[in-house]
């Protein structure tokens, strides 16, 4: 071990309160969103030419990188991009080179261990109950890599245990070789801090073009927003991210309408587009008998479709007018929206019983016409809604149909600014690769995680084995999607066995393809939605993945702290007495709270950003 560690991990409630500030890598289109999560013409793996038959093992252009002579074929690299066709936030290009040879050479006969919790997919997998290790995707990496792994780690993923199994094994005598980690926010300091205490090494040596990662090397360059982001202030490598490039993956979760009931009140979802207009469906949709038109399932989820409405994102944000660091629950914006939802369970248009914001709620009211408008995930919502009611006409009616449609402007003319998206590099998941201080073999170890950011490795860590999980790709109206096999297909749970073949559906070390969601998603509903909200370039107000120092991180977590509790109070009480509150009043004494704690976080975080942007 290079050094002696020293125990820097954070607590459960700390890492919350970090993630809050960062955004967290939720693709569902929350407020507080950084994750990836473009169009699919620069992000889909087989649109381009160059991205055909990578799943060959070996290439034209292979093996410049590697440590030895096995490893490397002396190809020359590829021409670099100009800058109009490098990658953008949102539309970032895909993996091109096949750079290192595989099977790696100097990879025969070691062993490499890999920490990572294992995703509920994979745990209601008859074949992988509590391990990574019996999936498709985890032999045929190393089946193509000629590198074995050990995969360790939790069974579980929930965060608290997965947080608590992580500070154990991080004090370990031992270090795994391979730790899948969220190095940003959930680890005390950030990544500096980690190499300090000797749990990571940074990857210099490694991600070069002529290294064992040199496919990474090429994809970062590519890339140079990318690059930007997962370096730390300093300018050293130190994870294989977790990346979504697309803007198709970065707001899977949004408004959703009942559009049989939108219609016969006389509405189009395009009509939709201010609050006024909102207000005017709902009302009329009440006159026809839709009991509370629109339904929550929760307050988060009531921020998460109108924080971006009255301009500003209910965590820490990057304001598009000034490009500063704001705190939105301090906002103007955030009174404004609160007093919109009261104006709303005035008029019954929302159940004025917040209390009974739940999910189970939310789908009875929109199942049965009780509610017309929810905000919601495209998948277990819209999806499973609309094959459970298409399914019995009879009973739901026969034109029963949810759609999405566009988050809410204030006024007219307003651009969609705050609402959704995530960041490229999905800080938020704990699922960024980074080679401890204890590996023996870290050039083997690079080599491997370097697979996934190849062309060759690309398609396979994201779909599995090509006739076997997939057949290929097709073109939709939407953008290229993969063309799942009858073994995804016929499963009796699609996601569990898309899970078991390729990780394109969890989170990891490697390049999420948008060729997977355009593939899951079985209705043009679906499809229809998440292509409309990719639309929105909202990029520039995620708070990006920035680092504090450690005195900044315990200073911050403090504060944050108390001034999380001060707004959930202030919410709970204009929520809860919506009827003749005075939400001024309880603005100032909220605000008057807060100010003084609000400012010095939000003056920890513009440090931060400044140090960001000047990477």
């Amino acid at each position: 071990m290079k050094k002696r560690k020293v125990l820097s991990v954070v607590t459960s409630a700390t890492l919350a309160a970090a993630m809050l500030l960062t955004g967290c890598g939720n693709n569902d289109g929350s407020n507080g969103s950084s994750s990836n999560n473009s169009s699919a013409e620069n992000s889909s793996s087989q649109s381009s030419n160059e991205s055909s038959n990578t799943n060959s093992g070996s290439s034209d252009n292979s093996g410049t990188g590697g440590a030895s002579d096995d490893n490397n074929a002396g190809a020359a690299l590829l021409p670099a991009l100009s800058e109009s066709e490098q990658g953008k936030p949102g539309a970032l290009t895909t993996p091109r080179s096949n750079y290192v040879q595989y099977p790696y050479a100097d990879g025969e006969g070691i062993t490499l261990t890999y920490w990572m919790s294992v995703p509920s997919n994979i745990m209601n997998h008859k074949d992988t109950p509590d391990s990574v290790q019996m999936t498709e995707w985890a032999k045929r990496w190393q089946e193509l890599t000629g590198i074995t792994i050990e995969f360790v780690g939790p069974a579980t993923n929930k965060s608290d245990e997965v947080t608590q199994q992580f500070n154990l094994m991080s004090t370990n005598q031992t270090l795994p070789d391979i730790i899948e980690w969220e190095w940003t926010s959930g680890y005390a300091g950030g990544p500096s801090q980690a190499e300090a205490d000797g749990l990571l090494i940074w990857l210099d040596d490694y991600i070069t073009p002529d290294g064992p990662a040199a496919d990474m090397w090429q994809y970062l360059q590519d890339n140079p927003c990318l690059d930007t982001a997962v370096k730390t202030d300093d300018g050293h490598y130190y994870t294989f991210p977790f990346t979504r490039g697309s803007r198709l993956l970065g707001t899977t979760s949004g408004p959703i309408v009942r559009g049989d009931l939108l219609e016969a009140a006389g509405y189009k979802t395009t009509d939709l587009v201010t609050v006024d207009d909102w207000t005017a469906a709902m009302t009329k949709m009440k006159e026809n008998g839709v009991k509370h038109p629109l339904s929550f399932e929760s307050v988060s989820y009531m921020e998460n479709l109108l924080s971006g409405t009255f301009g500003m994102r209910s965590a820490m944000y990057v304001s598009a007018e000034d490009g500063k660091v704001h705190f939105g629950k301090a906002e103007e914006g955030y009174k404004n929206m609160l007093a919109q939802v009261v104006e709303w369970m005035k008029a019954d248009l929302v159940n004025p019983s917040y209390g009974d914001w739940t999910p189970a709620n939310t789908k009875a009211d929109i199942m049965n016409g009780d509610s017309a408008i929810s905000y919601g995930a495209l998948g277990s919502r819209m999806g499973s809604w609309n094959t459970a009611a298409w399914a019995e006409p009879a009973t739901y009616g026969e034109k029963f149909e949810l759609v999405g449609t566009q988050f809410p402007v204030e006024t007219a003319g307003q651009k969609v600014q705050y609402s959704g998206g995530s960041t490229d590099y999905a800080t938020g998941s704990k699922a960024h690769a980074a080679i401890s201080a204890d590996c023996k073999y870290p050039e083997v170890a690079a080599a491997f995680l370097n697979f996934c950011y190849s062309q060759q490795g690309h398609n396979e860590i994201n779909f599995g084995q090509e006739g076997v999980a997939y057949n290929g790709f097709e073109e939709t109206p939407y953008g290229t999607a993969c063309k799942y096999s009858d073994t995804i297909m016929n499963a009796d749970n699609i996601a569990v066995e898309m899970a078991h073949h390729g990780r394109a559906n969890m989170s990891g070390a490697f390049i999420q393809d948008p060729g997977y969601i355009l593939g899951y998603y079985a209705t043009d509903q679906q499809k229809a939605a998440v292509s409309l909200w990719a639309e929105n370039d909202v990029s520039g107000t995620i708070m990006p993945p920035v680092t504090m120092t450690p005195d900044e991180a315990r200073e911050y977590s403090s504060l944050n702290g108390d001034v999380t509790t001060a707004s959930e109070e202030f919410r709970g009480r204009v929520l809860a007495g919506y009827a003749d509150v005075d939400i001024d009043a309880e603005w100032q004494t909220y605000l008057d709270k807060v100010k003084e704690d609000v400012a010095r976080m939000v003056e920890i975080q513009q440090a931060a950003l400044d140090r960001y942007n000047a990477r």
